[in-house]
């Protein structure tokens, strides 16, 4: 169905036309229609539901980040710790190796400490000749 309107002659190129397709549309009833107030409402709501959406992933982002913060202190510390036991048993090997060459210089010292004492006992009498006969010549 077209239906034409036309105006007065002098603007007869302004005309309106008014077109329906009859076959684009099926028998509309009130119900049936989706009113402004209607699409704003579901607009608002879609955004809302979109809002909360990106607020529940970044809260997911966040506490994602907090955790990976606090593995990454824990592995810190394991580590650091792992690495003060190393330099302790390090420093504890040393002190021993240590310990053990001491005991090793020390007895050999006294072992050269022995010899030379009984080396003295044996040349004692032979030293005091020496001296008394140097103190008689003068």
């Amino acid at each position: 169905m077209v239906e034409s309107r036309q105006k007065p002659a002098k603007l007869r190129s302004n005309y309106m036309v008014k077109v329906i397709y009859r076959s684009a549309f099926a028998r509309v009833t009130k119900g049936d229609t989706m009113g402004r107030a209607d699409i704003l409402r579901a607009i608002k709501k879609s955004e809302e539901g979109a809002k909360k959406i990106q607020s529940d992933a970044e809260a997911k982002a966040a506490e994602t980040l907090s955790n990976a913060r606090v593995k990454a202190a824990e592995s810190t510390n394991s580590g650091r710790q792992g690495a003060d036991d190393e330099a302790a048993k390090m420093l504890s090997d040393a002190r021993a190796a240590a310990e053990k060459e001491a005991e090793s210089v020390a007895a050999e010292g006294e072992a050269e400490l022995e010899r030379v004492a009984n080396e003295g006992k044996k040349n004692r009498s032979t030293a005091a000749d020496a001296v008394l006969d140097t103190f008689r010549k003068n």
